[in-house]
């Protein structure tokens, strides 16, 4: 039985490293074409934190529901609720950072944010926490 339950962490664990790893590829390909729609020193560095904090937060949110899903019912939904938790959290720490900070464009960091954290939610959250 133990070596089941090893098993199956395993595949949980694996399938959250290739999530995360898609997630940075998706965050890489935004930041990539951000820069240079929107080239600029101010615009860079937010650019770079906002798609930052948006793959580490879809990641980590992401690895959370796998291993809880694996749990129970009870345990996928408060990790749901969790992960919305840690993407709003990561949010308004962003915007705490990014508030009247000199060199830093607020709208960059924000927007990039939003516009990772979605495309991360579309490729991650679709993709590997589909309804069986």
């Amino acid at each position: 039985m133990a070596f089941i339950e090893s098993s199956a962490g395993f595949s949980v664990r694996r399938a959250a490293i290739r999530a995360a790893a898609e997630g940075g590829g998706v965050a890489l390909a935004a930041l990539w074409a951000a820069e240079r729609l929107f080239p600029g020193p101010d615009v860079a560095r937010a650019l770079c934190a906002g798609v930052g904090a948006a793959w580490a937060a879809s990641a980590a949110s992401v690895g959370w529901l796998l291993w809880a899903r694996s749990r129970s019912a009870r345990s996928f939904w408060r990790a749901f609720g969790g992960g919305m938790a840690l993407r709003v959290g990561a949010l308004a720490a962003l915007a705490a950072w990014g508030w009247r900070r000199e060199g830093v464009s607020l709208e960059a960091l924000l927007l990039s944010y939003v516009f990772v954290l979605l495309a991360t939610l579309l490729t991650l959250d679709f993709r590997y926490l589909r309804l069986r």
